[in-house]
């Protein structure tokens, strides 16, 4: 079990991080930030709105932009809220997205932010630990994540976890799993026990995706069969979300296993 540290605390942060609750609520409101269950968006030329969607009373997926070779791609993370706080798991790619975020989750929850957990060392997803340190949230990454943080001189965690780890926060768990390298050597998932939510991360594939998009630290060779442990360990989600597009279907995990499939076709081909 995991023993949480300090925490962060809006009322007395920097106030120039904070936005005035009516103004940002507003902003929220005219930017189309509540939205309902399941909206994506493919690539863009441009920026989309910054996103929250409602999965039920206590978990919330959020939807930020960011660019890959000259595309705008949505990214998906998601925020829990538990007895101790809320909990962010990979924090929003857009850095302009990050504060507002933990002002959206106090003024709509009134909720301390008491962890950020990175679920792998791409920008996309360990971007915000740099901005969450910087004041006090602890955060949250596996050793191999850290080393490849390291490497690549991208943000670090405050905090190491184990790849296996639990979160127990007031009698809330949050279990994350390590099934082995697919998308990046160091990708792990979360999974929600109380509503059976499954966070994937750029590990699940959205089921609109017709390739596997980034291939630069992937490993297709076992990306599948690590998959199939996935699916194993975990075979009854409610939800399934994705790090990228659309998590609407429950299909995404069985759609990943078909495209790595697709892409060893294609690279036996090639030889």
């Amino acid at each position: 079990m995991v023993q949480l540290p300090g925490i962060y605390n809006p009322e007395t942060a920097n106030k120039r991080f904070l936005l005035r609750p009516l103004i940002w609520m507003g902003l929220c409101l005219c930017a189309g930030l509540l939205m309902a269950p399941g909206m994506a968006r493919a690539q863009l030329s441009q920026k989309g709105p910054f996103q929250i969607s409602a999965l039920s009373d206590s978990v919330y997926v959020f939807t930020s932009y960011g660019s890959f070779n000259g595309q705008y791609y949505p990214a998906n993370g998601l925020y829990v809220l538990t007895p101790k706080g809320a909990v962010i798991i990979d924090g929003p790619w857009d850095p302009k997205d990050r504060l507002p975020l933990l002002d959206s989750i106090w003024h709509r929850h009134h909720q301390k932010v008491v962890a950020c957990l990175a679920t792998h060392f791409h920008e996309d997803r360990s971007g915000a630990l740099k901005e969450y340190g910087a004041i006090g949230i602890p955060t949250y990454a596996t050793k191999m994540t850290d080393s490849l943080c390291q490497l690549h001189q991208m943000p670090r965690p405050k905090y190491l976890m184990a790849a296996d780890t639990v979160f127990n926060l007031g009698g809330r768990r949050l279990q994350t799993f390590y099934p082995g390298p697919g998308h990046a050597p160091d990708n792990i998932v979360v999974w929600l026990p109380k509503e059976k939510i499954l966070y994937g991360g750029c590990f699940i594939k959205s089921i609109s995706d017709r390739n596997l998009g980034n291939l630069g630290d992937a490993n297709i060779q076992v990306w599948a069969a690590n998959a199939r442990k996935v699916k194993k360990r975990y075979p009854h989600p409610r939800y399934i979300i994705v790090g990228h597009g659309s998590w609407r279907s429950l299909a995404s995990l069985d759609h990943t296993i078909d495209l790595v499939n697709t892409a060893l076709q294609g690279t036996t081909r090639k030889k």
